[in-house]
């Protein structure tokens, strides 16, 4: 019976060094457990000093080194076609961490008081106010003085309104599904992926069979 390796590569995979294994970049099956087993061993590439962060692979490559150990062996691809392998220097990363944290407080802050704005401009331009007024006067009768249940309830809905969209209420989340921003972030991260491959196949910078 023909044994099959099935390979899986994600996207984008963060590495914390040069000597790259198979294991390291994808995930191996076969019926055959020692030919995984020597295969997550071997060495895939190695990242030379010069290098970039994010440096550019096509399936190709990773074909061509299984099939040097394994010239009959077929390969089945379950994942991406072109991937990024990105190199996270530890002592760099631990030394900006800091700034990290600093950058988090910034774009808290703008997002913060840029919601803020949002919001009393929103109820400025539409009235809310007077909204109240003609609701509360239509219902009780009488001209409203002061505050009253309408002004809580919004103060109160508000927030819960945005908990709830945003499904977070500090860590903790309040369902299993994924936030709206976290889709958003995952949109993101794949566009900027798919941007970095197509221009460094463009630029011939993609590393493919030789």
């Amino acid at each position: 019976m023909e044994e099959i390796l099935y390979v899986k590569i994600e996207q984008n995979i963060p590495v914390k060094k040069r000597d790259l294994t198979y294991k390291d970049i994808a995930a191996l099956y076969c019926t055959n457990k020692d030919i995984v087993k020597k295969l997550e061993q071997e060495t895939f590439y190695t990242l030379p000093n010069d290098c970039q962060q994010k440096t550019m692979f096509t399936i190709s490559k990773v074909y061509e080194g299984i099939h040097k150990l394994y010239p009959s062996l077929r390969i089945e691809n379950v994942g991406e076609r072109d991937f990024i392998v990105d190199l996270e220097e530890p002592d760099k990363k631990e030394k900006s961490r800091g700034m990290e944290y600093a950058k988090a407080v910034f774009v808290s802050l703008i997002a913060f008081f840029g919601a803020a704005f949002t919001i009393m401009t929103f109820n400025e331009d539409v009235s809310v106010s007077s909204v109240f007024d003609k609701v509360y006067r239509m219902v009780m009768g009488t001209a409203k003085q002061g505050g009253s249940i309408l002004e809580i309830s919004y103060a109160a809905g508000l927030p819960a309104g945005i908990l709830i969209f945003y499904n977070h209420f500090r860590r903790k989340k309040i369902k299993n599904d994924p936030t709206p921003i976290q889709v958003e972030m995952r949109n993101y991260e794949e566009q900027v992926n798919k941007a970095l491959i197509s221009t460094a196949s463009r630029e011939g910078h993609t590393i493919d069979v030789n």
